[in-house]
């Protein structure tokens, strides 16, 4: 037996269900070969960079699930569960300068379900709407909302023509949502914020709450 592999017998094993999905598997603890993603992530104040670093260690470190088929609720979740049984159970957030802390097991999620809306132009335009998943979000160029409201279009109906968004390239998809009716971003917004998240409450120094939820601001809170 290699030595790599007498070693990996040691490595205490967990099991894990996703909270969205109700996927189940199990993970290892991370490794001294994390250390790099894992200072991206918890460091670094650039949400598309720190998000491709915690995919890396979610596939490096877990077991018996397809990692991009996840929404990013049920990845920042398994994230969270592996961070707990590799370092502790307390994050530290920074907000205004100030360090807040946060027990990951008191974590929730929210909207916790794969969700999908159709949204009508008008008579003859119609465009589908659904729950980005990790290989859609990894495509991104970035996470402002203009990038996020690419990643929910799953598809768009011109008549009975149905043209998958998947296959289109980003321009394609750009041009669609800077020509279509102002009023529809809302709808776009509104879907959005539906999404599954996972959700905490701080208290800050001055009495008030701060909200701790979705899009990895549970590593980056500015």
């Amino acid at each position: 037996m290699k030595i790599i592999d007498e070693l990996k017998t040691y490595f205490p094993t967990y099991e894990f269900t996703l909270p969205v999905s109700k996927k189940s598997g199990t993970f290892t603890p991370f490794k001294v070969k994390d250390a790099k993603n894992l200072g991206i992530v918890l460091q670094e104040n650039n949400k598309k960079l720190a998000f491709s670093a915690m995919v890396d260690l979610l596939i490096n470190n877990s077991k018996g699930i397809d990692i991009d088929s996840l929404c990013l609720a049920d990845a920042e979740y398994l994230f969270l569960q592996i961070r707990s049984k590799s370092i502790d159970e307390i994050i530290n957030v920074v907000y205004e300068n100030n360090k807040y802390s946060l027990n990951i097991g008191e974590v929730s999620c929210i909207n916790n379900k794969f969700n999908n809306k159709i949204i009508f132009l008008n008579n003859n335009i119609s465009v589908e709407l659904e729950t980005p998943t990790i290989k859609t979000l990894l495509s991104l160029s970035s996470f402002e909302k203009s990038d996020l409201h690419k990643a929910i279009i799953k598809k768009i109906i011109i008549k009975n023509e149905v043209y998958d968004a998947r296959v289109f390239v980003p321009e394609e998809i750009r041009e669609f949502i800077e020509n279509m009716p102002l009023n529809s971003m809302t709808s776009f917004d509104e879907f959005l914020n539906e999404q599954p998240k996972l959700f905490y409450k701080i208290k800050l120094n001055d009495g008030t709450e701060k909200e701790v939820s979705g899009l990895l601001d549970f590593f980056i809170l500015r």
